[in-house]
């Protein structure tokens, strides 16, 4: 299983140097924000299907918690100031494609049925920088 860890850190890094090459834009707390709660609500989900290991689901819930709590304190901020509301798919993907990885690592029994969310994550992250692409 640690080979699907490899490979979908390679696929993380690939979706990451394509996405951010050649970008130069402001911080955007909106933005940040959103990558944040998608951030947060893959490690909740990859956490139900190991909830019998009270180790590994803690550590998932608890930090997709915390990750939960800053995307929102960041909305709240964004929208407060009036910021930019603007959020890019390809900024999308490499959060999904991240947090499929991070999952996977925390996740310490690696079973097929532990895995099919966070590899649903990354087919997703694939499957939206794919039509980011074609936006393009």
């Amino acid at each position: 299983m640690w080979v699907v860890l490899l490979i979908n850190t390679l696929v993380a890094a690939f979706l990451a140097f394509f996405s951010f090459r050649n970008r130069h834009e402001a911080f955007n707390l909106f933005n940040a924000g959103i990558v944040f709660i998608v951030f947060g609500l893959v490690l909740l989900i990859s956490a139900i299907p190991v909830f019998k290991d009270f180790d590994t689901s803690s550590v998932l819930m608890f930090t997709a918690g915390l990750l939960l709590i800053v995307g929102i304190i960041m909305l709240i901020v964004s929208w407060v100031t009036k910021s930019e509301r603007a959020v890019r798919i390809k900024d999308i993907a490499v959060t999904l494609a991240v947090a499929a990885v991070c999952s996977i690592y925390l996740i310490r029994n690696l079973s097929m049925i532990n895995v099919i969310v966070p590899e649903l994550a990354m087919f997703l992250a694939i499957a939206l920088f794919a039509v980011g692409l074609n936006k393009n």
